[in-house]
This record gives C-alpha cells, sequence and structure tokens, in this order.
C-alpha cells in the first residue's frame, strides 16, 4: 500500500503535465485574428507577394530605363535611343527595332556610348 499511493501521484502528475502541454500547444498552434471595427474578427493581413520579374528581361543599369517617358525626362538635349542588352547594339527613334527587342532599355545616346554600345549599321537617323 506504501508503494501504490506515491506511484498513484506520480502518474496524476504526469497527466497533468501532459495536459498543460498539450493546451499550451493547441494554443500557439490556433491563428490569430484582429478584430474589425464594424464587428466580427477577420484574419491577419499577409503581405502581398513580391510582383516577379517577366523571364528574360535583364535587371535594369544606370542610366537605363524601363519606359520611354522616364527616359525623355532625364535625357533632356540629348536623343532617346532603345538598347539591345544581349548585341549591345542602339537603336534611334523610327527605326524598326526601337522598342521592340527582347533584351533592352531606353537610355541616353550619349551614356550609351559611353557605356559601350555601337549604333546600329544601316540604320537612318530620324
Amino acid at each position: 500500500m506504501k508503494l501504490v499511493l506515491p506511484l498513484r501521484s506520480f502518474l496524476l502528475g504526469l497527466a497533468l503535465l501532459a495536459f498543460s502541454v498539450a493546451g499550451v500547444m493547441a494554443q500557439s498552434s490556433q491563428t490569430t485574428t484582429t478584430q474589425n471595427p464594424f464587428g466580427g474578427s477577420q484574419p491577419p493581413a499577409t503581405p502581398a507577394p513580391a510582383p516577379k520579374k517577366a523571364r528574360g528581361t535583364p535587371a535594369l543599369k544606370a542610366g537605363q530605363f524601363a519606359n520611354e517617358g522616364d527616359a525623355k525626362s532625364s535625357c533632356s538635349e540629348d536623343a532617346v535611343v532603345w538598347v539591345n542588352i544581349g548585341t549591345k547594339v542602339y537603336h534611334h527613334a523610327g527605326a524598326s527595332s526601337y522598342g521592340t527587342t527582347k533584351r533592352g532599355a531606353y537610355m541616353c545616346e550619349k551614356a550609351a556610348a559611353s557605356a559601350g554600345f555601337r549604333a546600329a549599321k544601316n540604320e537612318n537617323r530620324k
């Protein structure tokens, strides 16, 4: 009888410990909700994923612009050209390749020339 009482209290303590750990684990796994000022509750807002970069689109470097308007505002005294980043060739406005190649950007003509790009052959500047 002397052994049964300590064993029973030990098992009771172990059971209480297991239930308290299970309760803490259940509370931490639940998602928290925020109160809506108009009543009810809603799940917490998740941040929007970063926009994916189009495949084959290179990262723009200094002096390169994604759209023509930004380039024109930066190149107030210089002509805006379309640079083909893969071939290191630039095209003037009015050319068939101006703004149409897959890997390219708008740049000022002087900046494009100093960056190592060359003018397209057989293309008249307009």
